[in-house]
């Protein structure tokens, strides 16, 4: 692909290998986990997964001084469909500081999920970044125990 603005690419790199940790261990663990691309994807699509989905982590990067609008969009959608959701989290990366939990907390004012832990890094995802990131797959897993 075209290296166009390259923080902008970056930074989605860097979330995306937090992603992908989380993807791994919840897969590992035995949770189907459904992937959306929150800029590129179907809203229809999204809708219907969100429907009987038990946990949330949305994952956004820092755009100017808050998240990602595909990311307030998808939380906003998810407030607004009341799915059965018991449990989210948020994950991202930033080059500057910001806001980007709070916006998104400030989404939810119709459901009520139980907040897991955030897992938000400053550039580059360093080793402690990745144990966040286990740690936040673990809470998943022990919550999903109880459904």
């Amino acid at each position: 692909r075209d290296d166009v603005e390259s923080r902008g690419l970056g930074d989605v790199y860097k979330r995306q290998m937090l992603v992908d940790r989380l993807n791994k261990k919840l897969t590992e663990a035995g949770i189907e986990v459904k992937l959306f691309d929150l800029v590129h994807c179907d809203e229809g699509e999204l809708s219907m997964e969100l429907v009987d989905c038990a946990t949330v982590v949305l994952g956004s990067s820092m755009v100017l001084a808050g998240p990602h609008p595909a990311a307030v969009t998808a939380a906003y959608l998810v407030n607004a469909l009341r799915p059965k959701l018991r449990y989210y989290s948020i994950i991202g990366s930033y080059g500057w500081g910001g806001n980007l939990e709070g916006t998104i907390e400030k989404m939810f004012t119709i459901i009520k999920p139980e907040k897991l832990d955030y897992v938000i890094v400053k550039g580059q995802p360093r080793d402690e970044d990745f144990a966040k990131i286990d740690v936040l797959a673990n809470q998943i897993i022990e919550k999903h125990k109880s459904l």
